[in-house]
């Protein structure tokens, strides 16, 4: 049943209301008075509940397959791009720069955004965009044009990104963890997907390039869904606990320490990811020898061994902690990009590269969204935050994919250099997932100090408690229409994650 405060806090937003804990899939209706009755029955209640989080979950899941698409799309397609510009395969290097570049600028202006319009419409801007630029890339005349395209569609990779993961914090607060693994689940889905649509345009359309046709309509379906359910809102901070508050004073250090070892963990598994993802196809083209199938059969091994880690680590993630996934997986990868080089240029076989695509793909998929739920477990995560590891995670799209290419062109490492690439970003795992869980574990030892503005807050020291303030003499509302008595002390403090 909705509170009649919480009605009211969905009335004033006409977004979806979270205020309240037993009110978290409550769906829109009209403010009721406090004295009349319910007209709903609790199982008709409980009914649309369930139907606005599975239109919500298959509209966030949809829009992540298309995104794990987009992000690999570049790993089947370079031979084919490359060809019909007439180039070789790392003059195409400068999409990874626009790729990383557009990332880096998009990051904050998508967190700013998401805290501040329904996150749904962010979303369906974001998802339109992309559907029209996939649906271009193919008739690009040039390298340089076709960057200037690839830079205006990666502008809306961080949109998508935090506008699903605010989301998701906000429809469970403190506990979205297994929600963000199972999106990031269908992200690996989508780039399992990518290299076997790209060979089969290619059997039977003639051009693997056909394929961002059908990444371009699949982005315009995934926009559907959010047309139908309206936004979740942000919620108010649980009552008197310090949740949402700022640590200590004496703590600011170590909030720094914990953040910027969190966020440097998010660039190594990501530039790891898109440097192993994007290139593994050429590898086992060029070093190996293999067929155009053989290639994709490693391209999607990659992603496959991804999705099912991410799929194993959702399901897990209710009876282990981040730091548990995350240290069990890094030596995975470590291994695997550690067999070609143990075996050799001249004794690398197809069983090889696909036992190496299997053990990166699997150590790899607890990357991202362990990152971000052991960061929310000692700071509270905002839009802002999440703008910021998008902003990060472009950069690493950059660096990872362009530092193979460049020595692949200027060393006589050739496409080895890919695995002596993912060898050090895998390694340089531990130490970062080492310094957060120290650096936080003394954190949490300190005492919090709830009336001080939370670390990192999109709106500053006044945006909460100034807030909260105006609003009590002003009717008793926030200007978000949540009734000041519940109000969080600051907007942008969100959970991101789970205990």
């Amino acid at each position: 049943m909705l509170s009649p405060i919480a009605a009211r806090a969905v009335g004033g937003s006409g977004r979806f209301s979270t205020s309240g804990g037993e009110d978290i899939w409550s769906t829109y209706r009209p403010t009721q008075d406090e004295e009349q009755p319910e007209t709903s029955t609790e199982e008709e209640e409980k009914k649309g509940r369930g139907a606005y989080l599975l239109t919500c979950l298959i509209g966030y899941s949809m829009s992540f397959i298309v995104f794990g698409s987009q992000v690999s799309i570049l790993g089947p397609t370079i031979a084919g791009l490359a060809d019909r510009l007439g180039v070789e395969e790392p003059d195409l290097s400068p999409l990874f720069t626009a790729l990383g570049v557009s990332c880096i600028v998009s990051g904050t202006p998508s967190g700013w955004l998401v805290d501040r319009m329904p996150t749904h419409h962010v979303l369906i801007g974001s998802l339109v965009i992309e559907a029209i630029g996939f649906s271009l890339v193919p008739l690009m005349p040039s390298v340089w044009s076709l960057t200037a395209l690839y830079f205006v569609v990666c502008f809306s990779y961080n949109f998508t990104n935090s506008a699903v993961f605010t989301s998701l914090a906000w429809m469970f607060p403190k506990r979205a963890g297994p929600g963000i693994n199972l999106v990031l689940a269908m992200f690996g889905l989508g780039s399992f997907f990518i290299p076997l649509a790209a060979q089969a345009c290619k059997i039977y359309l003639g051009s693997a390039l056909a394929v961002f046709y059908l990444v371009g309509g699949l982005a315009a379906l995934s926009a559907v869904p959010f047309f139908f359910v309206a936004s979740p809102t942000r919620p108010a901070a649980a009552g008197g606990d310090g949740a949402h508050g700022a640590r200590h004073h004496a703590s600011r250090s170590l909030e720094l320490v914990t953040t910027v070892a969190v966020v440097v963990l998010v660039f190594f598994t990501t530039a790891a990811e898109t440097a192993i993802g994007n290139w593994i196809y050429t590898f086992s083209l060029r070093e190996v020898g293999d067929s155009d199938a053989a290639a994709a059969a490693a391209n999607s091994g990659f992603w496959g061994a991804f999705t099912v880690g991410r799929v194993i680590g959702a399901a897990i993630s209710h009876a282990t902690t981040p730091a548990v996934l995350l240290l069990g997986s890094v030596p995975f990868s470590i291994l695997g990009c550690a067999l070609p080089l143990l075996a050799g240029r001249a004794h690398l076989s197809r069983t090889l590269v696909m036992a190496m695509a299997a053990l990166t793909g699997l150590g790899n998929s607890t990357g991202y969204a362990n990152a971000v739920a052991l960061l929310e477990r000692y700071v509270p995560v905002t839009g802002f935050i999440n703008g910021v590891f998008g902003a990060v995670a472009g950069g690493a799209c950059m660096v990872g994919p362009v530092l193979v290419a460049m020595m692949a062109k200027y060393t006589s490492l050739r496409y080895m250099s890919m695995p002596w690439v993912g060898l050090v970003l895998y390694s340089l795992h531990l130490p970062a997932i080492i310094t957060a869980i120290a650096a936080g574990t003394k954190l949490l030892a300190l005492p919090l100090a709830p009336e001080e503005e939370p670390f990192l807050a999109s709106g500053g020291p006044a945006a909460g408690g100034g807030a909260a303030a105006a609003a009590a003499e002003n009717g008793g509302t926030t200007s978000a229409g949540v009734p000041a008595a519940v109000a969080p002390q600051a907007e942008g403090a969100v959970a991101n994650g789970h205990h």
